[in-house]
């Protein structure tokens, strides 16, 4: 009988063991799975100039149009398309290889990294991929060729995936990028960047987003949110611009340019090495087509309060410095409205 309660006590022992142990492993599991860092956000494009502030992945898949034989006839179907926009099969544009893009914007003071996970754009078709350090419109690039520290060449960096025979994994295999793989990773110079894509049958891809703090921006895109935007040449030889793609009122609301002991003027009459220029112009690169709104010099001892509407597609601020001064400059920008019009510096041709 003695021997039966020592057996009981020692099972009971055992089970008390076993049960610490296994609520161990799942307080384990369970703290992982607290920790976890969460799963990025899945963003869908379906716009051709797709223009996000977020990161992130972005996914694209285009599949091609199916040929449906009905007893109405036969016709073309796109995937995804309503019937009421079927394609007409004699449509020349049908698989046009036309040119879209993912354009970012992150914060003045930020860049941007992209990770191609998955690339599934079959080169032998006339698929291209590309990462445009900048942004790319109409043929023209923001930062502009002259102010950009890298050449065009270096800027556009093209690559596709040519497509092999199918494992299973769907109608064509994409190729997925990891780091152990040379993954693409591009990081762009400024808060914007560009992944253009022609996709003229089938393919798609998966991109992540990364957003990086840049401790000496130059070249700026204007989202419209910040409340001021400064420039900065930190006493080097460059340019740097601020863009906005929108008609803005600009107030220069302190500046210190060129000589220390002059004071702030306009210097449009005098070739000055170092200025700062505000106008606007039609396209995307203002080192080549800006109409001059003014030209500032000098340093100023407290606000200025320059206010100047620029009615143009492009509104620019452009910081030129021949490198020997530190010149930097405080503006705000915010979108111009019709209580504005009579008061227009410069007007464009729309």
């Amino acid at each position: 009988m003695a021997m039966r309660g020592v057996m009981m006590l020692f099972f009971q022992v055992l089970i008390l063991c076993f049960q610490a142990k296994a609520w161990h492993a799942v307080r384990r599991s369970f703290e992982l799975e607290q920790t976890t860092a969460p799963q990025e956000k899945l963003h869908l494009i379906t716009d051709c100039m797709h223009v996000t502030s977020e990161e992130g992945e972005f996914s694209f898949v285009k599949l091609p149009p199916v040929r449906s034989t009905s007893k109405h006839g036969a016709h073309w179907m796109t995937p995804g398309v309503e019937s009421a926009e079927r394609a007409d099969p004699d449509d020349p544009s049908l698989g046009a290889a036309t040119v879209c893009g993912v354009y970012f914007v992150a914060d003045p003071d930020q860049i941007i990294e992209v990770t191609m996970r998955q690339v599934n754009v079959d080169c032998r078709t006339g698929g291209l991929m590309a990462f445009v350090d900048g942004w790319e419109l109409n043929g023209q690039y923001f930062p502009g060729e002259r102010d950009h520290e890298k050449p065009l060449e270096l800027r556009v960096q093209e690559f596709c995936a040519e497509q092999g025979a199918s494992a299973g994994g769907g109608p064509w295999p994409p190729k997925t990028v990891g780091a152990a793989s040379n993954a693409w990773v591009f990081r762009s110079s400024q808060n914007a960047a560009l992944v253009q894509y022609r996709i003229p049958e089938r393919g798609s891809f998966v991109l992540s987003a990364r957003f990086h703090r840049n401790p000496k921006p130059c070249n700026i895109m204007a989202e419209g949110l910040a409340p001021y935007y400064m420039l900065r040449n930190y006493g080097l030889r460059r340019n740097c611009t601020l863009t906005a793609l929108f008609p803005a009122v600009v107030s220069v609301v302190a500046v210190e340019v060129g000589e220390i002991n002059e004071s702030v003027r306009y210097c449009e009459r005098v070739r000055m090495d170092d200025r700062l220029e505000v106008g606007g112009s039609v396209g995307l690169d203002p080192s080549y087509q800006l109409v001059r709104a003014s030209t500032i010099c000098g340093r100023s001892r407290g606000r200025v309060d320059l206010d100047q509407t620029i009615l143009c597609g492009t509104t620019s601020v452009r910081l030129i410095s021949s490198g020997r001064y530190s010149n930097q400059a405080m503006v705000t920008m915010r979108m111009a409205d019709e209580s504005d019009l009579q008061l227009a510096t410069v007007i464009c041709e729309m």
